[in-house]
């Protein structure tokens, strides 16, 4: 009867672990599709940063080429399926290119009056902010499904759910 009990709440257990890891790793796997798609917003912005900024930058050509050649990397990465973490290593030296060009346009003051360059700025600040809330959610929901990985491989239960570590990617704080 005891050995009865102990086994129906093992199986249960076991059960419960698996489905919230699989619905986590559905989430999660949303959530990095949903930063993606920011991304790339945030990155089709830079045509019009380019245009506006054209006329006030010298050697504005050179200024851009590398962010050009990044977005040509981000345009195939698009058309592949490619891990996150390989979309997200590009995005990164695609976001310090493009704090290259605000440090570069900040200091140019016929810009800092510029109407369209102030609201292109403002849609990528808010693009920013939009990111930098999903990756949070990202990272929280990372955490938890290694503490439950970690349950796992410590019980019995390894032998019932093959599932692994999710990586938390360092990567990610250089975004911003």
């Amino acid at each position: 009867m005891i050995l009865s009990i102990i086994v129906l709440f093992l199986s249960i257990f076991v059960m419960i672990i698996y489905i919230i890891i699989t619905i986590l790793n559905d989430k999660i796997t949303i959530q990095e599709k949903n930063i993606q798609k920011i991304l790339k917003q945030r990155s089709d912005l830079i045509p019009s940063l380019y245009e506006i900024s054209r006329k006030h930058i010298n050697k504005h050509k050179e200024v851009f080429n590398e962010l050009i050649s990044l977005r040509k990397i981000q345009f195939s990465l698009n058309e592949f399926e490619v891990s996150f973490i390989e979309f997200i290593k590009n995005e990164i030296s695609l976001n310090h290119e493009i704090r290259f060009i605000y440090n570069i346009c900040i200091n140019n003051k016929e810009l800092q009056n510029d109407k369209d360059f102030l609201y292109i700025k403002k849609l990528v600040i808010e693009k920013n902010k939009l990111i930098w809330q999903n990756i949070e959610n990202y990272k929280k929901n990372i955490k938890f499904v290694n503490n439950l990985v970690k349950i796992k491989n410590y019980t019995i239960l390894w032998l019932f759910i093959p599932s692994q570590k999710r990586l938390e990617f360092n990567l990610l704080k250089n975004i911003f």
